[in-house]
């Protein structure tokens, strides 16, 4: 269940100043069941029988109320009344809670005077300040906090965790030159924000833009920028808990795949070594979830581009920029195997503190005693870079007495998406699969074609393409291929992906200024997302992030405007 309540008022103090003011509230509320699974405890209880002296009959050994023994050694010997006393339910509730209060003022200096003598228009300025607040709470029953149903990995716990975060900022537009010779126009755009987390202190974020138009046919722009990605609420709080997420112990058994040398990094003793317990099951304990020591994200971008908009044709315009962003302290988790293999390759101590083995060595069953699995919470794991071209061309037209015609396209080509840490360093441009996640088209465009009448109706057809994507097991960086999978993803077709296209209509009527109809249909085709087996290893792949997986979807709504 959820609601979202946002009220605001904005309007002008005087000729220079004008006010937008509002606050937030947006609440999710749920509550889950997890129903016919068997209580720990009572199995061993219904499975500790003795002999009543009395009357001569098997009975459970606990005196805990309503026990029957569990005869698993005499087929259809199990009763209904075992079978009840043992089954289980576990409820949770949980809640998540977003707050903001923002205040913003904008104000026109140019009647303070606050212009350059060669710029006909003032500074212009934005200050303004916000408060956000985040909640997350989940309230396990006592079957969860404990960890008594059987299909689950290890207990549940209670989460109560929030964070504010406080922030001023202030923006400025200033021209310093306009209408003169080679300067039809050369500004400067500025920008500071100071921000003061409560859960990682204080944090200054900046931009330095700037634009140069030789004349109004073309302009030059560019500038850097600095951005930071606190953790969200999820990841800092999202409850921790144990999961089978491990597939092998390269350390296990009498004969382990590792070396001494390499078993010692992971955390296994010399006495250990060949002796560390073996799951036939195939299956080791992480523990997975939120980490409320997380750092902000930082991130650096350089960006510059041209736009044209030439005077000999009018209604038509052009832009391509450029842009390279480099991200620090990457918020991301890694894998089990992959932390236990890195690890014994190359020692690394930040991978190495994450497995925890338990008194005999063991990765799977001994978690209550404070070891025996490995953490596979939110880290600040790494770096990852971006760069690429982004392109717009749009043309107006007219149409005589039909109106006009608006062409819009644009597009992204994708120079590099790369993704560094202690176990990786790999580009993932035209790939996607277990290590490379959704996707990573080197292209991807929109394209709309609206036909503007003059009877008050508007009808829009929209291209939207996804280009063509390869598994990244095929890629030649070694960090990525892996030959031994190529028989399995051609079995399956999940080798590659060809270029997707999808049609969208739309059309929309104005009855007056204040009432509109629209009516329309999504993926006009109805064109199925490409179907995949669950890639799942560093990353879990899935469409619905990249491609359409609702198949033809028709819309419409009536709006009032008062």
């Amino acid at each position: 269940t959820s609601f979202r309540l946002l009220a605001g008022v904005r309007g002008d103090i005087n000729d220079q100043w004008s006010y937008d003011l509002y606050g937030l509230h947006a609440q999710t509320n749920n509550q889950g069941s997890y129903n016919n699974d068997l209580n720990i405890n009572r199995i061993v209880n219904a499975l500790d029988i003795v002999e009543d002296p009395d009357t001569g009959e098997w009975v459970c050994r606990s005196s805990d109320a309503g026990c029957v023994p569990w005869n698993i050694f005499t087929p259809g010997a199990v009763t209904q009344e075992a079978i009840d006393y043992m089954t289980t339910v576990a409820v949770s509730y949980g809640k998540t809670q977003t707050q903001v209060v923002n205040a913003t003022f904008t104000g026109d200096f140019e009647d303070y005077g606050w212009a350059f003598s060669s710029a006909n228009e003032g500074i212009q300025v934005a200050i303004g300040s916000e408060y956000r607040k985040e909640h997350l709470s989940r309230q396990p029953d006592e079957v969860y906090l404990n960890g008594a149903a059987a299909g689950f990995g290890g207990p549940v716990p209670l989460v109560d965790g929030e964070f504010n975060v406080k922030e001023l900022f202030i923006e400025a537009l200033v021209p310093v030159i306009q209408d003169a010779p080679f300067a039809q126009d050369l500004s400067l755009e500025l920008g500071y924000r100071y921000s003061d987390y409560s859960t990682s202190g204080a944090a200054n974020t900046y931009k330095v833009m700037g634009s140069w138009a030789p004349t109004s046919s073309f302009s030059f722009r560019g500038g850097i920028n600095r951005a930071i990605r606190s953790a969200n609420i999820f990841e800092l709080f999202r409850p921790q808990g144990f999961g089978l997420g491990g597939s092998e112990d390269i350390c296990a058994g009498p004969n382990p795949t590792a070396t001494l040398e390499e078993c010692r990094n992971t955390g296994v003793t010399d006495a250990q070594y060949g002796n560390v317990p073996f799951n036939p099951a195939g299956q080791y304990n992480t523990l997975g979830g939120g980490n409320p020591d997380l750092s902000p994200e930082v991130a650096d971008t350089l960006t510059f581009g041209l736009v044209i908009t030439p005077t000999g044709l009018p209604g038509f315009s052009a832009t391509i920029d450029y842009y390279d962003i480099q991200i620090e302290d990457e918020i991301d988790s890694f894998a089990y195997n992959d932390i236990l293999t890195t690890c014994a390759r190359t020692g690394d101590e930040a991978l190495c503190s994450l497995i925890h083995r338990g008194p005999t060595g063991d990765l799977w069953y001994s978690y209550q005693l404070g070891g025996g699995y490995v953490e596979t919470t939110q880290q600040n794991v790494g770096q990852r870079f971006a760069e690429g071209v982004d392109l717009s061309l749009a043309y107006l037209f007219g149409l005589g007495n039909a109106g006009y015609l608006n062409t819009v396209l644009t597009g992204t080509y994708v120079l590099a998406n790369r993704s560094a840490n202690p176990l990786r360093d790999y580009d993932c441009v035209g790939y996607f699969g277990f290590q490379c996640g959704q996707p990573s088209s080197d292209w991807r465009h929109r394209a709309q074609f609206a036909w503007e009448t003059n009877f008050n109706a508007v009808f829009a057809l929209t291209w939207r393409y996804v280009g063509a994507a390869e598994n990244d097991d095929y890629s030649p960086d070694e960090d990525l291929r892996n030959e031994g999978n190529y028989d399995m993803w051609e079995a399956s077709a999940s080798d590659k992906v060809d270029g997707f296209d999808y049609l969208d209509l739309a059309a929309s009527y104005n009855f007056t200024d204040s009432i509109q109809f629209s009516l329309g249909v999504i993926n006009l085709t109805d064109k199925e997302p490409p179907m995949w087996p669950d890639l799942q290893d560093d990353q879990y792949v899935n469409t619905y992030a990249t491609y359409d997986p609702l198949g033809r979807y028709i819309y419409t709504s009536l709006r009032f405007t008062f």
